[in-house]
């Protein structure tokens, strides 16, 4: 059993094998919580179920045994709050933990259902806040309803000693001579500038170190929490392309758990409400030339060819049909819209599955033309 961080993944991109895919809202980060475990215990009931009736004998029995396999995991499956993704094939079964609630769901068919990991990557569901000060850091994991503190390895960068080690040059007060004021403010200014020098480099690493080993192997954006000036700094060096534009512009020193998990909090709502306008301003701006509204045959074409650049889903929205080797829509009891994502995600497009009331009135699938 494997357990996945990042979306898009190419475990998870085969539409040519049987995936069972089983979501779960979780309410809890111990193992106390069994009324999870019944919900999962009966989801995977019901799996092993539409197994025996929907597939051949050799393949079910195959998938019958990971079902079972998956089941001596039920607690490490379920020790999380807020949601679960898990996704069973013949050879292999992977699982997410996700930062939001996601409603129940039990697929068994050709290629995985995406819905609830879209539903938590398409917007900063799921982040890292970076405590930094001019001498140190702390990390910390959060989503829409808590925050955890990460415990750094040894080798991290956790304060600018550890870092730089012999080559901090800062606050080294040989520089002032006792030749008086003159040269003691020239000591005095040559110190800052050092310590000037060690900031950059030791945020350089810091930026590094975060990029290498969190927000580039889970995919996940960065808040910074950090005192306006080291703010500005700290931005000018990074790299990163998960640092978010907009931080906690607080000091960090001395700031506890809840602290810090009140104001990450609020301002990832506020982060999220902005990522929302721009997507639905995008689908505003954009002419009914570059613009598919409803239109199933054409969304249906334009996903075959790789055309869709961005597809917004209503997410109570429902349709029976399927995408035909011809890129065709063809109605018949199949779930046209889970084909419809599978195929936009597929071509690398993005996808957001959004509230009813969010949704232009009239709309159920939107989707932007890459050209």
């Amino acid at each position: 059993m494997i357990k996945l961080n990042a979306f898009q993944t190419i475990e998870l991109e085969k539409d040519d094998q049987i995936f069972i895919t089983i979501a779960l809202e979780l309410h809890s980060t111990s193992v106390s919580s069994d009324q999870d475990k019944i919900q999962l215990n009966n989801l995977l009931d019901d799996a092993k179920k539409r197994v025996k009736e929907e597939l051949d004998k050799d393949l079910a029995q195959k998938l019958l045994l990971q079902i079972d396999e998956a089941r001596k995991h039920d607690i490490e499956l379920i020790t999380y709050r807020g949601g679960l993704a898990l996704y069973i094939t013949q050879d292999e079964i992977y699982y997410y933990h996700l930062g939001i609630p996601v409603s129940n769901l039990l697929n068994v068919s050709k290629a995985p259902n995406l819905t609830p990991l879209i539903e938590n990557y398409q917007y900063s569901n799921q982040y890292f806040v970076l405590v930094l000060n001019r001498e140190n850091i702390r990390l910390f994991e959060g989503d829409t309803t808590s925050v955890k503190e990460i415990s750094l390895s040894d080798d991290a960068p956790k304060t600018l000693e550890i870092a730089l080690g012999t080559e901090k040059t800062g606050g080294n007060s040989a520089n002032v001579s006792a030749g008086g004021a003159d040269s003691a403010m020239h000591g005095h200014t040559e110190t800052s500038k050092e310590k000037e020098i060690d900031r950059e480099n030791y945020f350089r690493i810091v930026d590094k170190f975060i990029h290498e080993n969190y927000t580039a192997v889970r995919d996940l954006p960065l808040i910074l929490f950090a005192l306006v000036d080291n703010q500005a700094v700290f931005r000018k060096i990074s790299k990163s392309k998960y640092l978010l534009p907009e931080g906690i512009e607080e000091s960090g020193a001395n700031v506890n758990l809840n602290q810090v998990q009140d104001k990450a909090i609020k301002k990832n709502a506020e982060i999220i409400a902005k990522q929302k306008e721009v997507v639905f301003s995008r689908f505003r701006e954009t002419t009914t030339k570059y613009r598919i509204d409803n239109q199933l045959n054409d969304l249906a074409m334009s996903a075959t060819e790789g055309r869709i650049d961005e597809l917004i889903v209503n997410k109570g929205y429902r349709q029976r049909g399927i995408i035909t080797d011809q890129g065709e829509y063809e109605e018949v009891d199949h779930d046209f819209v889970k084909r419809l994502i599978t195929k936009v995600i597929a071509a690398k497009g993005k996808v957001f599955i959004v509230d009813q009331d969010e949704m232009p009135v009239g709309i159920n699938l939107s989707a932007r033309l890459r050209y």
